[in-house]
């Protein structure tokens, strides 16, 4: 592939079916009735390129492909968009945070806060409330608090590129029932559990969440973080 930004159809369905589970065997990702030879075709080219890579369990995305994967890309396109979400701070009344352990990629076991993808239609508080009662069971009918705007980047740690652009519209959630009811519980997002936000592994955007939280009026902020590896690591702030 000479251009990055043009992909054959077959190709773009290997990299969204990686970038969401993976590793995976070859017939795991080969589409139904695509011959052999035309799905190995495309395989190699992806592998060439480097966003694919073949391991002793299976094909697996390469952080190349995730990158276009995080930052909302259609590999169609030659211009990438940043994502835009809801995202949540929910405290209880010992002023824990609900920290979601993440099932997905790309930042897959690290501690982050209940967020997700605004849908087309839907208001700003309808996304809000619909990823709240989707991520952590908890329904709120009434009109969520809003904090205020949060843009942040993950940059690749080896070539400080842009690895994830996301614009998130933050809002805090006051929860006053039996905390335990939700420490520790399983969705298929991940584990919930509630925390003074001292244990490792939570990813950088949570803290930059809490200080606009703490901060008690609306506002916005742009921050970038290097891309998280063991420890989390705050890279630079405006």
């Amino acid at each position: 592939m000479s251009n990055e930004n043009r992909f054959h159809h077959i190709q773009k369905s290997i990299i969204l079916s990686l970038a969401s589970k993976s590793p995976a065997r070859f017939t795991e990702i080969q589409p139904p009735r695509l011959p052999n030879n035309t799905f190995s075709y495309h395989l190699k080219k992806l592998l060439d390129a480097g966003y694919i890579e073949l391991t002793d369990k299976g094909y697996v995305a390469t952080r190349k492909a995730l990158k276009l994967v995080g930052l909302g890309t259609n590999p169609k396109k030659n211009e990438a968009t940043p994502t835009m979400i809801s995202m949540l701070c929910v405290v209880n009344e010992d002023n824990e945070v609900l920290l979601l352990n993440r099932n997905n990629k790309p930042f897959q076991g690290w501690y982050g806060l209940p967020s997700g993808l605004i849908h087309v239609g839907e208001t700003l508080q309808q996304a809000a409330r619909r990823e709240l009662f989707e991520k952590t069971t908890i329904r709120i009918n009434d009109e969520l608090e809003e904090v205020g705007v949060l843009d942040f980047r993950y940059l690749q740690q080896e070539t400080q590129d842009i690895f994830v652009h996301v614009i998130a519209f933050i809002y805090k959630v006051k929860y006053v029932g039996d905390k335990a009811e939700l420490s520790d519980a399983h969705t298929k997002y991940g584990q919930l559990s509630w925390s003074n936000l001292g244990r490792s592994h939570i990813l950088p955007e949570v803290f930059a969440v809490k200080e606009l939280v703490d901060q008690k009026v609306f506002t916005h902020s742009s921050v970038s973080f290097t891309e998280p590896n063991h420890m989390p690591v705050f890279l630079s702030e405006a």
